[in-house]
């Protein structure tokens, strides 16, 4: 510990520490023994402590030993065949794209045909006709309420 609070400790042991009716070698060994047995704060309790270092290294920039110069390529040259390329390949993309989208809207469409031919030889369930009832009272309200206006 430090210089100052050890006096600190000490002044507050002989203000706070009485031992009254006993022999001055008795005091004497209390005082020793109630000394001794002040703990110290702990480590993680301190501000600031030897053994953690208190600051974070410092990052500087690596330097190797020797640098390379840089190649004089034309840059044109290169960025135009790799951007041709690069759309190129886009406009296989977008191709396939169309390709896809056509192939399913004619899926769609020949499953809807397949659809509409197959209706007229399903059975009629009482949801279909419920259905089917329910819009003819929305085509009757309908209808009534073009009249009142």
């Amino acid at each position: 510990m430090s210089e100052p609070s050890q006096r600190s400790i000490e002044a507050s042991n002989d203000v706070l520490t009485v031992f009254s009716g006993s022999s001055p070698e008795d005091v004497s060994h209390a005082r020793l023994l109630w000394s001794t047995l002040c703990m110290a704060t702990p480590l993680e309790s301190r501000l600031v402590s030897s053994d953690i270092p208190q600051r974070l290294p410092v990052s500087r920039p690596e330097r190797s030993g020797h640098l390379e110069p840089r190649r004089a390529e034309p840059p044109n040259l290169n960025a135009a065949k790799q951007r041709e390329e690069e759309r190129q390949r886009y406009m296989a993309m977008a191709a396939q794209r169309k390709e896809t989208l056509a192939l399913l809207r004619r899926q769609r469409e020949q499953r809807i045909q397949k659809e509409l031919l197959s209706l007229a030889f399903k059975p009629r369930t009482p949801r279909d006709k419920a259905h089917k009832d329910k819009t003819n009272e929305l085509n009757m309200e309908e209808e009534m309420v073009r009249q009142l206006d």
